[in-house]
Formats: structure tokens, sequence, C-alpha cells
């Protein structure tokens, strides 16, 4: 694929890098990405959910750098997905596409953004999403996994949302934190004196330049809670 996307085709979802990293969706999955990008490029046009520049590489850099993580994480029916900070629904909307039988919770604290996101997921006939506008500090639920796409400082996301993760998870990879990074995750967490239970190299699974020093760094519930997190000013803890 060129680093610079053409738009949608009005019959399905036709983009080679998409299908050649999941050549295994279906029909109705290809149609319902390709609906999702042009609703996101509608709204995207009235309240600039992204830069309109990187429009033009939207399914590179958001379509296809969202899906990725459904090469390494398969979830399962009934688990509970929380995308803190999803902005324009991402990455939590192509994922709700991918796994239809998960229930994705997708959180902003900014309305116009909710709203936006809501109104997608709804003309997609998503049943597998609700949209929260809330600042995750504030969340009160628990959830198998939460995403998030450098919404800030890493250790400072994981004081937003240490107590809204679920403890287990299947195998050896486990519940917890799922965080989508550049090269500063290392830094970030090393400040912290955090390891990560796992780092996922994007371009791994996805050749287009764009994915290199990029990771998605999983933290286990375990991890994250025995974490001695930074503080806000004033000492007070950041939850």
């Amino acid at each position: 694929m060129s680093r610079r996307d053409s738009a949608p085709a009005a019959n399905g979802m036709s983009a080679p890098e998409l299908i050649s990293v999941f050549p295994d969706l279906t029909s109705g999955q290809r149609d319902r990405l390709a609906q999702l990008e042009k609703l996101f490029r509608d709204w995207n046009g009235r309240i600039n959910l992204v830069s309109r520049k990187d429009m033009d590489a939207f399914r590179t850099h958001h379509l296809l750098h969202s899906l990725v993580l459904a090469k390494w994480v398969k979830f399962a029916p009934r688990e509970r997905v929380l995308d803190v900070g999803t902005g324009g629904g991402l990455p939590g909307l192509p994922l709700a596409v991918l796994f239809p039988e998960t229930t994705f919770h997708l959180c902003d604290s900014i309305a116009k953004k909710a709203r936006a996101v809501e109104a997608m997921a709804r003309e997609l006939d998503l049943a597998n999403v609700a949209v929260i506008n809330k600042r995750a500090e504030k969340l009160e639920s628990k959830w198998h996994y939460v995403l998030g796409r450098a919404v800030t400082n890493l250790p400072r996301f994981l004081g937003w949302i240490r107590t809204n993760l679920r403890p287990g998870g299947p195998g050896d990879f486990g519940y917890g934190v799922l965080y989508w990074k550049g090269d500063r995750y290392a830094e970030e967490l090393a400040a912290a004196g955090i390891e990560p239970d796992a780092v996922l190299p994007l371009s791994e699974v996805a050749d287009d330049p764009y994915f290199k020093g990029k990771y998605i760094v999983h933290l286990k519930t375990k991890t994250v809670l025995a974490a001695d997190l930074p503080r806000e000013e004033g000492g007070r803890p950041i939850r």
C-alpha cells in the first residue's frame, strides 16, 4: 500500500496491505471497515478527529495500526475491553468489527468526540460497542483488557486505570493493559521501575515503514498493581 491511501471503494475495503495482513477478513468485515472509513472521513471533516493531513494515510496510520493487535491477541466472547482516550473510535471500532462477540467500551472525556463515535457505532450496527463520555480517572467498573493508543505518558496512563483491571487471564498472556507506543515506552517504564510483560513490534506483522519503531506494550494486571506509579504535583496519587 502507498503511504498515501486513496478513498474507500464504494463496494467494500480493497486496501492491499490490510488484506495481506488479514487475508481471512470476511466480506462483511471488509464492508464494515470500508463503511467505517467513509463515516470517519465524514466526521473528521466536521470536528477534526485526527489531522486532515493524516487522513491521507488513514488505512495505514489508523485502521491497520488499530487492527494489528489481532495478530497477537484474540479477544474471547463475553470479554470486556475498555478503550481509553478513544478519540475517533480508534482502536476500539475496528477491533469491534473483528471481534463481534466481545464487548467494547470506548471512553473519551470530550463530548463531541464521544457523540461522533456513538454515531459511527450506530451506523455500523455494532451492538457490541458502548461509548462512555467520562474522564478515565472517574471510571468505576472493571475490564479484562484496557487499551490505549499513545494517549499520554505510559506510567500516568497506568495510574488512571489501575483499579479498573481484572486479574487472571488465559494462558501465560494474562489480562491487563495493551498500549500502543513508540520507542519512548522503554524510557518511560524504566523511569518508573516497571518491566513490561511483553513488547509486540508492529513491524513484525506489517511491513510498511510507518510501523518501524512502533509497539504494543503488554502489562499484566498484577504488574500494574505492583508498580510504584508517579504522583501528581502536591504528592497525591494519580488515581
